[in-house]
């Protein structure tokens, strides 16, 4: 039988491994640098703390190598693993480009050509399971190209973000989706389809708006604006709509994303070769050098870090748990904020929400809390899509719109790249861009609703 974990100063040292990584985390979103290989070394640092404080380190270690093996950690790299090979070839497969090509074809402008960048950035980020992803390849492509087509420079960028994090949110692939389905112990295909409910109106509401605040003044001419769709818009990578509907169709009839996703890069292997969008050279392939590189390398080593530190991370729960920590905590929990069924979901609200304020990588939040609110509701009988829902959406909404966030960084990056190649490209504020991220605006107060009248709570 494996000895518990003891601490000098009791169970409640025992927070000290997640504190250190908090704290540091917090420091490197102040200076600027919120970059997953940071937030590695502040985990690892916290568990070594913890060693120190520990009364037999030979347990403490022993114990840090079991947790290490935990089942939701696991499940979730593989996860990742898999993801990562389909979403790196489909975004090397011109699909981006296929949607400027469809947005050419129909002719759209100004705010319909917003509403336009939305859905497309939703379906590309549906499709290859990245919102980050999204932001880097739309805001390159569909942002100059909205400028020229009439539409508001800050709503267009506000769709691409509110697109990605639609994507973010339902993507059988996303990260975001795989951890709160893994932590809550429960199916992918099942937290999709009780999350569609969430999604649509929240969808549906930021559509209505950009179809109304979306239309600005075009800012060159109409020549102008026919050559700069004309060099991107290709139709060449349309095919690869077909793995990834293959994906999304097997993942949601109740598959494992194992099965999904091995279907979708099957189907991707077959259809890109054969219709001539890629060669299989190009997915992988052995250099001169002895190097192996391609897009399903790339897709797959993008997610090492993430990978490690979601070990670490669980690591640094489960030992919070083995010492008797979170049994205590839930306790306290109990008897003060957590009584009922509806102040339970208010407070995994309240934890997601503080989580995704203090780190930028908002999967990151996901594990460190996913745990904790696992525990509260088994304790309170609530459905594990509803709990992995609360966290997923809390996550895709006002985290998009934090000024330190990941894509609001990334995308500030691409403008002023963008601008020293267009003088029509204006380099947006953070405060010009918010406003319009329609989508995390609508979910985050839809999700407070939800918990308050208790919709959709027995189906998750």
């Amino acid at each position: 039988m494996d000895e518990h974990i003891e601490f000098r100063g009791g169970a409640w040292t025992s927070v000290v491994p997640l504190v250190v990584f908090i704290v540091a985390t917090g420091a490197l979103v102040i200076a600027g640098a919120p970059v997953v290989e940071g937030m590695i070394l502040a985990a690892m640092a916290g568990i070594s703390l913890g060693l120190l404080l520990a009364r037999r380190p030979g347990v403490y270690t022993e114990r840090v190598f079991a947790l290490m093996a935990d089942r939701t950690a696991t499940v979730a790299i593989v996860a990742w693993l898999w993801a990562g090979t389909f979403s790196g070839i489909l975004k090397d497969s011109g699909l981006v480009e296929a949607i400027v090509w469809i947005g050419a074809e129909l002719d759209v402008t100004g705010a319909a050509f917003t509403v336009l960048v939305f859905v497309s950035s939703a379906l590309f980020a549906v499709t290859v399971g990245t919102g980050m992803g999204t932001v880097l390849g739309f805001t390159a492509v569909m942002y100059p190209a909205g400028i020229v087509l009439g539409a508001d420079p800050a709503a267009v960028m506000g769709a691409i973000i509110s697109g990605a994090a639609l994507g973010d949110n339902l993507a059988p692939i996303s990260d975001t989706t795989i951890v709160s389905a893994a932590t809550q112990e429960t199916d992918v295909a099942g937290v999709v389809r009780s999350r569609l409910k969430y999604v649509l109106i929240a969808a549906g509401l930021s559509c209505v708006l950009f179809a109304l605040f979306g239309g600005g003044e075009a800012a060159v001419d109409i020549q102008k604006a026919e050559r700069l769709i004309a060099d991107t818009a290709d139709p060449a990578g349309l095919p690869m709509l077909i793995p990834a509907a293959i994906v999304f169709f097997v993942a949601v009839i109740g598959r494992n994303f194992l099965a999904a996703l091995t279907a979708g890069i099957i189907a991707a292997l077959v259809i890109g070769p054969l219709c001539g969008v890629f060669p299989l050279r190009d997915v992988l392939h052995v250099t001169h050098e002895g190097l192996v590189e391609g897009s399903a390398v790339d897709g797959a080593m993008s997610l090492i870090p993430i990978c490690i530190l979601t070990l670490l991370l669980v690591t640094s729960m489960g030992i919070m748990a083995d010492s008797g920590f979170l049994a205590q905590l839930m306790a306290w929990l109990d008897r003060t904020v957590a009584r009922g069924v509806r102040s339970a979901e208010g407070t995994i609200v309240a934890m997601i929400s503080f989580a995704n304020l203090c780190v930028s990588v908002n999967t990151v939040a996901m594990i460190t809390v996913g745990p904790l609110a696992n525990r509260l509701r088994k304790r309170h009988q609530i459905h594990p899509h509803r709990s992995a829902n609360l966290m997923d959406t809390i996550s895709c909404s006002f985290p998009y719109i934090l000024p330190y966030s990941a894509p609001i960084v990334a995308a500030a990056g691409i403008q002023r790249t963008l601008a020293k190649d267009y003088e029509f490209v204006q380099v947006l504020s953070w405060a010009q861009e918010a406003p319009f991220i329609f989508y995390g605006l609508i979910l985050f107060p839809l999700m407070i609703v939800v918990v308050a009248t208790g919709y959709g709570r027995k189906a998750g």
